[in-house]
């Protein structure tokens, strides 16, 4: 009997994209997947958060026109096409006293005016990247063949020492801040195809958020919400369930749960600690994925802040605060602050402290005088961005090495194909599918319960 079709019951740890991706997946071939996480509600940093009488995402929550599998996973909870609002990328920066815009809306006038006065020599290799990414899909996520060539011929340099300083501090920088909070000297060559796939697409967003979507996915995989897990059971190299904890103090109640199989989709460094009991070589390897922390502050006014053609701003290198943008194309009275890269990494979390440092910073750009500051939410995560390690594939290939030690283990999370939604759940089908395709070969073997 298929391992897809024999119900097998599989624990996934982790409730962000990556772990509802691998459920879904295992759900979809006939499992029966059982997802925990320790927060109360889904979706990780893409999680609601109450703002007053609405409901906002403090994570990511831009969704590519590339972002295939994301959007089918959508439509199987029954949301459809035209539920999706067009937002695409708009961001400002100020040069020389000047706001400068990318907008995807005029993308040639806006790459003219970014690329304008870049070295010839760094426009050549900007230019045979994105051809990589064009080239195949495969290039826009880790571990791309091209990429992955290109790395192994150049020693895998970081991208300052790769481009100029005028292509860094335009294009590079920016993007690397957003997606891993990462500085152009922390960032390698390899890698790079993650932030250029970002750059070349289109984006859309849920105006009504991920919670539909979320709560059609609970509707058909079962969930464990505020259930944290504590530690793999093993036994005789082979992974056979987990340990939980549920409530808090004299209250807390901790069980052990069984399972064919378990899927562990955290961050690296949270994989890492569940591991590290049962294999030591593998904990070492997830530890070398390196991630910095990001703090974000969605505030709401009285009135728009951000006009129709400029809709978010990033700040030099020097400033704590490396975006501020609108919520929403309708919800430009919204305002997204996002703390990241090395000058905001000793930041505390101090939701009035990081407000006052954001209106100071965006205040020397656009009029907050005129507006009325009605609420606002704060969060912060030390292991919020993942900027991948050096060598990455070959870190990939050992940390995969090392999980076959483990019968019954499979690890994915935002390290595995990238940090993106559609990432997330490529990396969480491949890790999937084939411990899938290895419980099928168990069960022939008379193994499977």
């Amino acid at each position: 009997m298929d391992a897809e079709r024999s119900g097998a019951r599989v624990a996934v740890v982790g409730g962000g994209w990556s772990g509802i991706a691998a459920a879904w997946n295992l759900h979809r071939a006939g499992a029966r997947p059982v997802l925990f996480d320790e927060q109360p509600v889904l979706g990780g940093r893409s999680a609601a958060a109450p703002l007053g009488s609405r409901e906002v995402t403090l994570g990511g929550k831009n969704i590519g026109r590339t972002h295939l599998l994301f959007r089918e996973f959508v439509r199987a909870q029954g949301i459809p096409e035209s539920a999706f609002e067009h937002f695409g990328i708009n961001s400002s920066r100020v040069e020389d006293g000047r706001v400068r815009t990318v907008d995807t809306t005029s993308k040639a006038a806006s790459l003219y005016g970014l690329l304008r006065g870049v070295p010839p020599r760094d426009l050549v290799r900007l230019l045979r990247l994105a051809r990589y990414t064009r080239r195949a899909r495969a290039n826009r996520f880790l571990a791309g063949p091209d990429f992955q060539r290109l790395a192994d011929r150049t020693g895998d340099p970081s991208l300052a020492a790769y481009f100029g300083k005028r292509l860094r501090d335009r294009l590079i920088r920016p993007a690397l801040i957003r997606m891993n909070g990462a500085e152009p000297d922390e960032a390698y060559l390899g890698n790079f195809g993650t932030n250029l796939g970002m750059l070349l697409d289109g984006f859309d967003q849920l105006p009504g958020g991920f919670t539909p979507l979320l709560t059609a996915f609970s509707a058909a995989v079962e969930t464990r919400g505020g259930t944290r897990v504590t530690g793999l059971r093993v036994a005789e190299g082979r992974v056979t369930g987990l340990f939980t904890t549920t409530g808090e103090g004299a209250g807390a109640e901790e069980r052990e749960e069984s399972a064919d199989a378990v899927v562990v989709a955290l961050p690296a460094p949270a994989a890492a600690a569940l591991v590290a009991p049962h294999h030591a070589g593998l904990a070492e390897r997830l530890r070398e994925v390196r991630y910095f922390p990001v703090s974000v502050v969605i505030a709401a006014y009285d009135r728009p802040v951000f006009d129709e053609r400029v809709r978010a701003l990033t700040f030099p290198p020097e400033s704590p605060l490396s975006n501020a943008g609108a919520y929403g194309v309708s919800d430009r009275h919204l305002v997204r602050y996002t703390f990241s890269g090395r000058a905001a990494r000793d930041l505390p979390a101090d939701e009035e402290y990081l407000i006052g440092l954001a209106e100071k910073e965006l205040g020397a750009h656009l009029d907050l005088g005129s507006v009325r500051r009605t609420g606002l939410v704060c969060a912060r995560w030390e292991h919020g961005l993942c900027a991948y390690s050096r060598f990455h594939s070959r870190t990939l290939a050992e940390i995969d090495a090392a999980v076959a030690a483990l019968d019954g283990l499979a690890l994915t999370g935002d390290y595995v194909r990238g940090a993106a939604i559609e990432a997330c759940f490529r990396g969480a089908y491949e890790r999937t599918d084939a411990l899938l395709a290895a419980l099928t070969s168990r069960s022939g073997r008379g193994q499977l319960p």
